[in-house]
């Protein structure tokens, strides 16, 4: 893919810490909607 892996790079690059940071607030929120108010699943 690329000529760099990304476990060889010295530090995370900004944006991808600001993703990365993003995805688990956003995980976060929805593991609390969950737990307040379970998801029903789909009728059969």
């Amino acid at each position: 893919m690329g000529d760099i892996n990304y476990v060889d790079l010295p530090r995370t690059p900004e944006k991808v810490a600001g993703m990365i940071e993003m995805a688990a607030s956003n995980a976060a929120h929805l593991a609390a909607l969950l737990k307040a108010k379970a998801y029903t699943g789909v009728a059969k």
